[in-house]
């Protein structure tokens, strides 16, 4: 089991994720991805506004695993 922290950054701001998620090492970067676009489909649902805004993912040792800008989780969709 790994952790993954999904920071959220905008151009001025940045929001540490400090709780992470477990996630199995064999489920990888798609369960996180997937993740990130629970997330997003969330804010979508309460018409937050998502420019701008981009997830940093990073392992429980603190190195970039992806960044993905939450405007990219929605043409993933």
């Amino acid at each position: 089991m790994s952790k993954f922290y999904f920071h959220i950054r905008t151009q001025d701001s940045f929001d540490r994720d400090y709780e992470g998620v477990d996630i199995q090492a064999q489920d990888g970067m798609a369960r996180a991805v997937a993740i990130a676009l629970r997330m997003v489909s969330e804010l979508v649902a309460n018409n937050e506004p998502i420019d701008g805004l981009t997830f940093e993912i990073r392992d429980s040792e603190d190195r970039l695993v992806a960044e993905l800008p939450f405007q990219a989780c929605t043409q993933l969709q």
